[in-house]
């Protein structure tokens, strides 16, 4: 079997995937249009915003015809495939191929569903980040892309809303690049982090002014914000945490909550109430705008909670989102279908 992850590699869970199928004994590479500023790794990165656009379509052409004769299954990531408005996918229908569209959230979130499970107090509000012409759209692409492919798969529970015909396969984390370090119980600073791919869209407008309180109330507390720093750059920082803040308006968790459990570190993080029921067990304190400056005060005055939610993170994502796990779950489904 011969399976191609393309053209996203969003926080790097292609990259994950396939190098456990690998491990696994699959033949697996990742293929991306263009590498983002994160570095993740992959196989083939076909540089298109380096190109005229008609040698962009001459580049993809090529590349459609190369990976149809090389690869058995297709997984595709984020809404896209190969060649432009998803042209590629009845082609690799109508000859057989094992077809899997796999979506992560901004691919699919759309604003009127998404009213109902994030934190945001109006529709106009929430529609400044998630435009509300984009939700049509969006669910044209999911309805023309469910013609052509076998299964459609979103990251987690709180994406399948949005794609009702979907399975859920967890978020995949490499556990073995993040060594647990825990939280150093003795450190007179406490250091929060908080790293944001998109500050609108992680809350970020909300966790400074928490933070600028605590430091007028004289906590000692050093805060680090993280932007436009590479993978490997950013989970450097983060080993120095003390409390490390993800997202704190959207649905669940993201990568970065599954990183910093598994480096023991204790998170704050937004679990709407309707999809806690698929999150048992899961040892970090939902947060949201409302009450992130008491939980930020709760974890800074209680070391032992800190040291506590680590030891119990480290163990959640061991058992839930080891790649390992996630990466024979879908080779299982490439061979049921």
């Amino acid at each position: 079997m011969k399976v191609l992850h393309a053209p996203e590699n969003i926080a790097g869970q292609a990259s994950m995937i396939a190098k456990a199928q690998r491990e696994l004994g699959i033949e697996a590479d990742v293929l991306v249009f263009n590498q983002k500023k994160y570095n993740y790794y992959c196989d083939i990165n076909l540089s298109l915003s380096e190109k005229r656009r008609i040698i962009q379509y001459i580049l993809l052409t090529f590349n459609f015809i190369r990976c149809f004769f090389k690869y058995d299954v297709f997984h595709f990531h984020f809404g896209f495939s190969l060649l432009p408005y998803n042209l590629d996918l009845p082609i690799l229908k109508l000859f057989g191929k094992k077809i899997i569209m796999h979506y992560w959230g901004s691919d699919i979130r759309q604003s009127d569903i998404a009213i109902n499970y994030v934190y945001f107090k109006t529709l106009d509000e929430l529609q400044k980040i998630f435009p509300a012409d984009n939700d049509t759209i969006k669910r044209k692409s999911i309805k023309r892309i469910e013609k052509y492919i076998n299964i459609s798969i979103v990251g987690d529970y709180q994406l399948l809303p949005y794609s009702p015909n979907s399975i859920v396969v967890k978020q995949a984390l490499e556990i073995s690049k993040f060594p647990f370090i825990g939280c150093q119980k003795e450190n007179n600073k406490i250091i929060i982090i908080h790293a944001p791919s998109d500050r609108e869209k992680k809350g970020t407008k909300y966790v400074i002014p928490a933070i600028e309180r605590l430091k007028d109330e004289k906590y000692n507390i050093d805060f680090i914000l993280i932007e436009n720093k590479t993978h490997y750059e950013a989970t450097e920082l983060y080993k120095n945490a003390d409390i490390i803040i993800d997202q704190i308006v959207l649905e669940s968790h993201g990568t970065l909550a599954m990183e910093a459990m598994a480096l023991g570190k204790p998170v704050l993080c937004r679990i709407d109430e309707k999809f806690m029921k698929y999150y048992q067990g899961l040892p970090l304190i939902s947060t949201d705008p409302d009450n992130i400056y008491d939980n930020l005060k709760l974890l800074i005055e209680n070391p032992d909670l800190r040291e506590e939610l680590g030891k119990k993170g480290r163990k959640y994502v061991e058992d839930v989102h080891d790649s390992k796990k996630i990466a024979m779950h879908l080779i299982e489904l490439y061979q049921n279908i």
